[in-house]
């Protein structure tokens, strides 16, 4: 029982040595040595033995401790026919610093330097290839010997592909891993000039310069793979590839929290409570057993999901789409259809890069979305610009109209007679106003030293129509502020006309208040009309103000007026970002 039991057992293992020797067989297939059990660890000068039996994972785990000289013998098989049928390469790609590369101890090349120090070690390229020449290689057993050392960065020690193969079956897989980063790399770059002439062109928005710097972050992205697998990388640098990826990735998303900042017009509490979240997020995903790129993709699309609700529906769009971004990166983090044979190198090449089409869409969504924004604006802004402009020709017919005319030109004809120096006065008030009314009405801004100078004129001229005393008070303003033409002017005549009556006195007040994001203007005046709310709140003088707002400060403006004590007052708030 005993010896058939020992039968058994051979036969399994004998099963088990062949099978472990077909795994490093080359048979004409493209073979990466590197996955397998079989190699043999030696570091230093004097060739001290480490361990053997390792695949290239379990080699970083030993080599990235310690900074030395490495030998790693990995063995090969080769059959006599396949070695003179075909050109043999090898392609070697690594983190590693530099190495010496020895086909049966017959040197292959070198890329890089390999020392015995920082300084005398010179870093080489992560991708290198090389044809095996014929006398180097022998039927049947065969060894690739890599002496390599990493002391310029010890963690970067990994071992990424030590493949033998030919020529044209490594050239179409770098073709295939660097053919969409280089379409990718035209459409965020052409993305990237986009948002640029935008910023320039519209007021300087900051949701463009914040997505110009996300889509330039990732063409440094996808053209630095492109580089990569084209061996045009350092193998060694201040920072390896895997750490400038988690790097970049990071940023990306975090730059997303400030594009939906500005794209949602969102408080700044609110952005300093996204990036908690995002911070805290990215801190607790380092003890899950995700990815923290894929984690972090999901953050920029759970705040848009929240935020949609409050906004238009243009960012449903962008939320669908930053949703698809989570959702190919966790295709890509799980590989969930890279395994599958498409039969076409470019929709093969889309596939690897799965992770960066996501982004892709999110681009081609605000190009869009702001291309349609533009012409709605454009849209909004020819309808106002032709909306103003009746209304200019209204609010000039209405101050030239006239009973304006003849009841000032009546008060003159009197003043002539009885008070030359009240009719002297009232001239020079005329003139200033009608001058200021024409030269300003066209203008989109103007001085507020020179709105409150009209305003003063005609009161100046009620004044002595009335027989009353009109006068303005200001308070907090430098005279350089900006505001659209007439707009205090028109809210002041109509205080006149509905908040008084024969000879009664009038007293106006304009305030200015300046918060950190909200200019408050507030003109009260001590009128006690009961009917003065209906009559103040319509008509062509309030419609003027409204329109002239509403072109100057789009959808950033407020106005309410309201009866307060004493009085009635029109509160004007202009949010400055």
């Amino acid at each position: 029982m005993m010896s058939k039991f020992l039968f058994l057992l051979s036969i399994i293992l004998l099963s088990l040595g062949l099978q472990a020797q077909e795994k490093n067989l080359y048979d004409g297939t493209e073979i990466d040595l590197r996955n397998f059990k079989i190699s043999k660890l030696y570091k230093g000068v004097n060739k001290s033995f480490v361990n053997d039996n390792l695949d290239g994972s379990e080699v970083y785990s030993i080599v990235s401790k310690e900074k030395n000289i490495w030998h790693l013998e990995i063995p090969f098989i080769l059959s006599g026919k396949i070695k003179d049928e075909q050109d043999i390469w090898l392609q070697y790609r690594s983190s590693i610093s530099a190495t010496h590369i020895y086909i049966n101890n017959k040197l292959l090349l070198t890329n890089g330097i390999v020392g015995n120090s920082t300084e005398t070690e010179t870093s080489g390229k992560n991708l290198v290839r090389k044809r095996i020449p014929r006398g180097y290689l022998n039927n049947g057993d065969n060894h690739i010997e890599l002496v390599f050392s990493n002391y310029n960065n010890q963690d970067a020690a990994a071992l990424r592909d030590v493949s033998i193969g030919t020529f044209e079956g490594f050239q179409a897989h770098s073709f295939v891993m660097s053919m969409a980063p280089i379409l990718f790399s035209g459409i965020f770059i052409f993305a990237v000039l986009i948002n640029i002439a935008l910023y320039f062109s519209l007021n300087k928005q900051k949701v463009f310069l914040a997505l110009g710097i996300l889509f330039l972050t990732n063409f440094f992205l996808v053209i630095h793979d492109a580089l990569y697998w084209n061996g045009l990388v350092p193998t060694s640098s201040f920072i390896n590839s895997s750490s400038l990826h988690r790097g970049l990735g990071f940023f990306i998303y975090f730059m997303l929290l400030f594009v939906l900042y500005y794209e949602y017009n969102l408080k700044r509490k609110q952005l300093f409570f996204s990036i908690l979240i995002f911070v805290a997020v990215a801190i607790l995903s380092n003890f899950t057993p995700f990815s923290t790129v894929l984690i972090l993709s999901l953050v920029p699309f759970s705040f848009s999901l929240y935020f949609s609700t409050l906004k238009n529906k243009n960012t449903y769009l962008i939320t669908a789409s930053l949703f698809l971004v989570f959702l190919l990166n966790l295709i890509d983090e799980y590989d969930l259809i890279e395994n599958f044979d498409y039969g076409n190198l470019f929709v093969t090449s889309l596939i690897f890069k799965i992770n960066n089409f996501g982004v892709v869409i999110f681009a081609v969504v605000m190009i869009f979305t702001s291309a349609k924004g533009i012409l709605q604006k454009t849209k909004d802004l020819n309808e106002t610009e032709i909306k103003l402009e009746l209304l200019e020709y209204q609010f000039l017919q209405k101050h030239i109209q006239p009973h304006f005319l003849m009841n000032s030109l009546m008060s003159l004809q009197q003043l002539i007679s009885t008070n030359t120096e009240n009719a002297k006065i009232m001239i020079e008030a005329l003139s200033e106003e009608f001058h200021l009314l024409t030269t300003m009405s066209k203008q989109k801004m103007v001085l507020m030293s020179d709105e409150i100078e009209m305003c003063k004129a005609h009161l100046q001229i009620m004044s002595i129509q009335q027989k009353s005393n009109y006068k303005m008070i200001t308070h907090g303003f430098n005279g350089n502020e900006l505001i659209p033409p007439a707009v205090i002017h028109t809210l002041v005549e109509n205080g006149v006309t509905h908040g008084y009556s024969g000879s009664q006195d009038a007293i106006f007040e304009l305030n200015k208040v300046e918060l950190d994001d909200v200019v408050i203007y507030t003109l009260f005046n001590d009128s006690n009309f009961t009917n003065q709310l209906e009559k103040q709140t319509t008509g062509t003088g309030l419609k003027y103000v409204e329109a002239r707002l509403d072109a100057c400060y789009h959808n950033k403006w407020k106005m309410h007026s309201r009866r307060v004590e004493n009085g009635w007052e029109v509160i004007i708030e202009i949010q400055t970002k």
